[in-house]
């Protein structure tokens, strides 16, 4: 990632760590395949501490966030949940970053 985000609060950069590792092995299990990030390489790169939202990098550049459910499994509405919100550029992820944080604030 060339650019830097600017992480504002709710908003924290995950470092390595066991949050990480537990947050993405959750993801893996709430992805099925009807979700529209299936077979998309997910990075897990951000969390809010406001809600159980994170913020994962997919391997085309693009950006989503994700708002994860905990069953540790495939929803009954695979589809649907857990919801994502996709960003095709950083400034869109930027953006979005900002105005939850203006509603957290």
């Amino acid at each position: 990632m060339k650019e830097k985000i600017n992480w504002i609060d709710p908003w924290w950069l995950l470092e390595e760590c066991a949050t990480k590792v537990a947050i993405q092995r959750e993801l893996a299990c709430e992805i099925g395949p009807e979700h529209p990030l299936w077979q998309c390489d997910l990075a897990v790169i951000a969390k809010s501490g406001a809600n159980d939202d994170v913020i994962v990098q997919l391997n085309n550049g693009r950006f989503a966030c994700v708002h994860l459910t905990w069953n540790g499994k495939i929803d009954a509405q695979p589809e649907q949940f857990p919801s994502s919100r996709i960003f095709d550029s950083i400034e869109g992820l930027q953006t979005y970053i900002n105005e939850v944080a203006e509603q957290y604030a």
